[in-house]
C-alpha cells in the first residue's frame, strides 16, 4: 500500500513538473531596457544585474581563472573538421526544421505592449512617420497572431508635434510548459544521436565492431556484431 501511495505522489510530482511554465520577458523605455526568465511562479532578474551580485560573479571568474592558470596545461581535444560538422548539420537539418515548426506553436506570448509616441523636429515628416510607423506595427501584430498564441495585445502609436524625437515603450513575455519543451527537444536529441552513431560506424567501424571478449583472452567463437 505504501509503494502506491509513493507511486502516486511522484507521479503527482512529475506531472507538476510538466505542468510547469517557463519563460522570458523583456522590454524596453525611456530609463533602459530590461531581461527576465521565468521559473514556475517565480522571475528572476537577468539585466540588469544586481551590482552585488555582478561583484560576486566578477571575483568568483577571477578565482576561477587564477585556479586555471596555476594548473598545468592539457592538450587540446581534438576538434571535428568544419566540412564533418557541416555534413552531420545537413543531416540534421529536417529534424532541426520539424523541431522548429513544434517551437513555433507550442511558444505563448502571454504579454504584448507597444506604445509608440512619435515627435520629430519638422512637423510634415512626423505625419508621414507615424502614418509608416502604424503600418509596420499593424505588419508585425498581424505576423505575431498568424504564427503564435497570443493571450494579451496592446499596440498603440500617438502623434506628438511637441517631441523631438520618437518615444518608445516596449514589453514582450514568453512562455511554453515544461511538458511541450521536452516533446520538442527529446525527438530533436533522439535524432541527433542517431544520426552521430550512424556517422561513427562510418568512420570508426572498428570501435563499433569490436569482437567481444576482453583483450588477450579468447573469443569462445563470438563473431563481431558488423559480420
Amino acid at each position: 500500500m505504501t509503494g502506491w501511495i509513493l507511486l502516486g505522489v511522484l507521479a503527482l510530482l512529475v506531472l507538476l513538473v510538466c505542468l510547469l511554465r517557463l519563460g522570458a520577458a523583456a522590454g524596453y523605455d525611456e530609463t533602459g531596457g530590461w531581461v527576465k526568465v521565468r521559473l514556475g511562479p517565480k522571475w528572476v532578474t537577468l539585466y540588469p544585474q544586481d551590482p552585488d551580485q555582478a561583484a560576486r560573479r566578477k571575483e568568483k571568474k577571477a578565482r576561477k581563472a587564477a585556479q586555471k592558470a596555476a594548473k598545468p596545461p592539457k592538450p587540446a581535444p581534438e576538434k571535428p573538421t568544419l566540412g564533418g560538422a557541416l555534413d552531420l548539420a545537413r543531416e540534421l537539418l529536417p529534424d532541426v526544421k520539424a523541431a522548429a515548426g513544434k517551437f513555433r506553436r507550442k511558444l505563448r506570448i502571454d504579454d504584448l505592449f507597444l506604445y509608440l509616441e512619435w515627435g520629430e523636429p519638422d512637423p510634415a515628416d512626423a505625419a508621414i512617420h507615424y502614418g509608416q510607423a502604424w503600418g509596420a506595427a499593424e505588419a508585425i501584430a498581424s505576423f505575431l497572431e498568424a504564427n503564435f498564441t497570443v493571450k494579451h495585445r496592446e499596440i498603440s502609436l500617438d502623434l506628438n508635434y511637441q517631441l523631438d524625437k520618437p518615444r518608445l515603450t516596449l514589453r514582450a513575455a514568453l512562455s511554453l510548459t515544461v511538458a511541450q519543451l521536452l516533446a520538442i527537444a527529446l525527438p530533436l536529441g533522439w535524432a541527433a544521436v542517431k544520426t552521430i552513431w550512424k556517422r561513427r560506424k562510418q568512420t570508426h567501424p572498428e570501435a563499433v565492431c569490436a569482437v567481444p571478449g576482453r583483450k588477450g583472452e579468447p573469443n569462445n567463437g563470438k563473431k563481431s556484431s558488423c559480420q
